[in-house]
């Protein structure tokens, strides 16, 4: 594919068209990279541009920007910033507007990315606009996720917890020449378990040790070879789950369950290992959860079937393509991981449950 029509494709795609049916899966690294504003995301973007060019690794960017009042397009393009970058035929930068969207992304940008890891680029990076600590929709695209930070942090690590440091796979604290970066380093050690890399970005400092973890990163995703779909688990509706138990344990003879509470399900979990499958019990937290509703409505039993996808990114395209209902958009549930429903009416009838392998 040409860069002309690589282009165009993409301008469709921005104009509303779906991406084409006929696309290759592609097998490059799709790294989401956030941070607040200020943390330096697009002179971390151009200097790991520049260094994987210099292994002559092919790169694609989408670059989210805030959108202008004025024309509806996209504001501090980073196809300005890049501009070094711009001429060369190994690299792809395509800056899009958020145009009302939220969580950090524009409404394109998940089908962008797929539609350039499908042209062949060995590295996709979309960078967020950075609008602080509910940006999390972009580890449901990405295969890893980049949370970019700088020094003197302080409290506002543990405040943020809950969402932006969660979704992280790889922590860059940028900036990292500053005072403070030592401390940063140590504040995230104790409260989370990715790597971390410091970094200098406007003169490349400790980019190469960060390339060669994507690159690793990237050689795992390409050996990982074709996924069969499995049953992740059963999601059973109770009224109470130390009474359900009862028959799972001691009849049944399953082990005993991990459980926790999902707040914002309003649902209390208990997860039965069950060979290479799991039984997920849950007990309504709040009468107004969906489990509790479920409950008075249809009485105890089977509320979902989980499958494990190996992208969910790409399933949930391929579904909204199709005209498929989701029942909102993937966001992290029990156990840390990425999910979304499929509405009954798509399905015959059952709730599905896609699950990020």
């Amino acid at each position: 594919m040409t860069s002309r029509e690589l282009a165009r494709l993409a301008t469709l795609i921005e104009n509303g068209a779906p991406p084409p049916d006929n696309l290759p899966e592609g097998d490059g690294l799709i790294i989401g990279l956030t941070g607040s504003p200020g943390a330096g995301k697009s002179t971390l973007v151009d200097a790991l541009t520049t260094q994987l060019r210099a292994h002559n690794k092919t790169v694609a960017i989408v670059a989210v920007d805030p959108t202008s009042r004025a024309t509806g397009g996209a504001i501090l393009g980073d196809r300005v910033r890049m501009q070094r970058h711009h001429a060369d035929p190994g690299v792809f930068i395509r800056s899009t507007a958020t145009r009302g969207a939220t969580g950090g992304l524009a409404r394109t940008s998940a089908a962008l990315a797929r539609l350039f890891r499908s042209a062949g680029f060995d590295f996709i990076i979309v960078e967020t606009v950075g609008v602080g600590q509910d940006e999390i929709e972009v580890a449901a695209l990405a295969d890893v996720t980049i949370v970019v930070l700088v020094p003197g942090m302080g409290d506002d690590i543990q405040a943020i917890k809950a969402g932006l440091m969660e979704i992280a796979d790889i922590f860059v604290i940028n900036k990292s020449d500053r005072p403070g970066a030592d401390q940063t380093e140590h504040d995230i050690k104790d409260l989370y378990h990715a790597p971390i890399f410091k970094t200098a970005a406007i003169d490349g400092a400790g980019i190469p040790a960060l390339i060669a973890d994507l690159e690793t990163r990237r050689h795992k995703h390409r050996a990982s070879g074709p996924f069969t779909w499995e049953v992740d688990h059963l999601g059973i509706a109770v009224r109470s789950i130390d009474e359900a138990l009862a028959f799972y344990t001691k009849n049944l003879g399953l082990p005993d369950p991990s459980r926790e509470t999902v707040a914002h399900e309003k649902v209390h979990v208990a997860m039965l290992p069950a060979g290479d499958s799991r039984i997920e019990l849950l007990e309504p937290a709040d009468e107004s959860s969906t489990i509790a509703k479920f409950i008075a409505k249809r009485g105890p039993g089977l509320h979902h079937v989980a499958m494990k996808v190996p992208d969910l990114h790409a399933t949930v395209l391929r579904l909204e393509s199709a005209g498929i209902r989701l029942l909102g958009r993937p966001q992290h549930g029990a156990g840390g991981h990425l999910y979304v429903f499929v509405h009954p009416s798509d399905t015959g009838g059952v709730l599905w449950e896609l699950i990020q392998n």
